[in-house]
């Protein structure tokens, strides 16, 4: 009991995290500029700088509720035959405080509609997280695991390194030194 293997870290059945996906962020299309309407953008993805993945969308409002139409090639299995995927994602806007309006998609997913900032694609379409039962990475963190990670955290934020064999940083200028020492305790 306990050996390698019988944790669910080795599940050949653990959930997909959001990390393993592609995700389309209706913020950062719009900090960009890019909801205006009959505005064409495109979104590419890679990994150790290879790339894994590309969408164009066009952002539409004509005689309906504004949306996204994204547009992009996807197969099933590596075997399996590339076909062309234009899927609609609806767009909403809600007041904020100080003047403006804040972008959400709503998720095209069956009976959901839910109001999300970020779509992920693991499969053929873009769907909230709990439409495909998506984790965050941290949730599969056991607990030193956890805790590295939030030490390694502070040092950057100290304006030191990651790196745990690395003397901690000196305390910044401008911060408290009770902040300091409570940080580094921690």
């Amino acid at each position: 009991m306990g050996a390698e293997g019988s944790g669910n870290w080795y599940r050949f059945d653990k959930k997909t995290t959001t990390g393993e996906c592609h995700s389309v962020d209706v913020r950062n299309l719009h900090r960009e500029g890019l909801l205006t309407p009959g505005h064409w953008f495109s979104l590419r993805w890679s990994r150790a700088g290879r790339e894994t993945g590309s969408i164009k969308g066009v952002v539409s409002r004509d005689g309906q509720p504004e949306q996204i139409t994204l547009l992009y090639r996807h197969r099933s299995g590596p075997s399996g035959e590339w076909e062309d995927v234009q899927e609609p994602v609806a767009l909403t806007w809600t007041a904020c405080n100080f003047g403006g309006a804040r972008p959400w998609f709503v998720c095209p997913g069956a009976g959901c509609g839910r109001r999300v900032a970020l779509i992920y694609g693991p499969e053929r379409y873009f769907l909230f997280r709990h439409c495909y039962d998506l984790v965050y990475e941290s949730q599969r963190e056991n607990g030193m695991t956890r805790a590295l990670h939030r030490a390694q955290a502070i040092r950057e934020m100290l304006g030191g390194s990651a790196n745990m064999t690395k003397p901690f940083p000196e305390r910044p200028k401008g911060m408290h030194h009770e902040t300091y020492w409570r940080l580094r305790e921690e």
